[in-house]
């Protein structure tokens, strides 16, 4: 059985580059290689979505989306493929935002044949170390719902096996809607619900293919949504899920009542402060609202506070996601900024805020007050 061919895509805005990159791959892979070739961001997104490939190439100056703004999308969507930059332009300052947005390698184009020789042989003893099968996940720290997110925000058209233990599962997204999720006899919105409430396993990302039913109407930002209230509900209920590894003392300060400055963390204890504001307080008698978990972060994703947050990365994402939305969200409807969001439940509450150079995200529950739960009872 002869070898498996390497799918290798180059892209690159000029034309003529590319027709010469098909002639000396060709002619020294002596046809190990299937060479792609795509002029720019679309294109090559559209042939990932369609073929399963090996090394990418990429140059960095290139219209509309650049080639470090193309790196950090596919650290996100495709983290398990090769990339490679081949630039005309090989200063320091380049190589090292690239090779630090996720580039292997960092390379100068060449000027003529014996310089594309040495190319390719770097090439080809890099993609010697790719695995065979497609990228696996850990749902733990990978984020099966960061996957799923960036899936529909693409608008691309895909299949999610699902994998954990004894556990197995399908999801079905269609150009970014989810349209039918099944594991077992459970299908639908239960199906979808279930796989994302595993704490762990494996997945793959796999081409589309037409499921026998489609059993999902809704958006999936309202299936992420809640699937990540139940989440959270589930962990709540666990006795282990509210200890932190973090460093940070269990003992919030009381909030101040002030907008934050620069470099300021603003740290809340519903217990210590009475009198604020605080997402999850009501007036019920014998109740007061606790903070279960906090977490606050820079607009680039860098944590700069948590406490009790039992997956600070699906977090992260989430407000990344919200901070999207929410610019068009204010951009589509006159209702001015919008920098808020709160779910509330019948025990909890969950507050999202985008500020101009952070995110929080506080979720709250009522709890019994203590001194209601520690006076003795009257006798009639």
């Amino acid at each position: 059985m002869p070898p498996k061919r390497k799918k290798i895509l180059f892209v690159d805005d000029d034309a003529a580059l590319l027709d010469l990159v098909l002639q000396m791959m060709a002619l020294f892979s002596k046809g190990s290689w299937e060479v792609l070739t795509a002029p720019d961001v679309s294109k090559a997104l559209a042939l990932l979505q369609e073929n399963k490939v090996d090394l990418l190439v990429l140059d960095i100056h290139m219209p509309l989306v650049d080639g470090l703004q193309f790196l950090n999308l596919l650290g996100r969507k495709y983290p398990n493929v090769l990339k490679v930059v081949l630039t005309g332009d090989p200063t320091e300052h380049h190589r090292t935002a690239c090779l630090s947005n996720g580039a292997e390698l960092f390379l100068e184009k060449p000027r003529d044949q014996g310089g594309w020789q040495s190319v390719f042989a770097t090439l080809h003893e890099l993609t010697r170390f790719q695995p065979e099968e497609g990228f696996r996940g850990v749902l733990r720290r990978v984020g099966l719902q960061d996957v799923l997110q960036m899936e529909c925000l693409a608008r691309s058209s895909s299949l999610l096996k699902i994998n954990a233990g004894s556990v197995h599962g399908s999801v079905y997204v269609k150009e970014g809607q989810i349209i039918h999720a099944e594991s077992g006899a459970r299908t639908g919105d239960d199906a979808f619900n279930h796989l994302m409430s595993l704490a762990g396993g494996e997945f793959d990302v796999q081409p589309f293919a037409e499921p026998a039913t489609r059993s999902i109407t809704g958006s999936w930002e309202f299936l992420l949504m809640e699937a990540a209230r139940k989440w959270d509900e589930r962990s709540s209920t666990t006795p282990d899920s509210t200890q932190s590894d973090s460093g940070f003392s269990a003992a919030p300060l009381p909030v101040t009542g002030e907008r934050p400055g620069p470099g300021v963390v603003p740290v809340i204890d519903a217990a210590s402060a009475p009198g604020a504001e605080l997402p999850g307080r009501s007036d019920a008698p014998g109740r007061r609202p606790q903070v279960d978990e906090l977490m606050v972060c820079s607009l680039q994703g860098e944590v700069l506070h948590e406490w009790q947050c039992a997956n600070p990365n699906g977090r992260v994402g989430f407000l990344e996601f919200l901070s999207q939305k929410a610019r068009h969200i204010a951009q589509d409807l006159p209702l001015g900024p919008f920098d808020r969001l709160e779910v509330n439940g019948a025990e909890s509450r969950v507050v999202a805020q985008i500020q101009a150079d952070r995110a929080l995200f506080v979720r709250t529950s009522q709890v019994a007050d203590a001194a209601t739960a520690s006076a003795p009872a009257v006798q009639p």
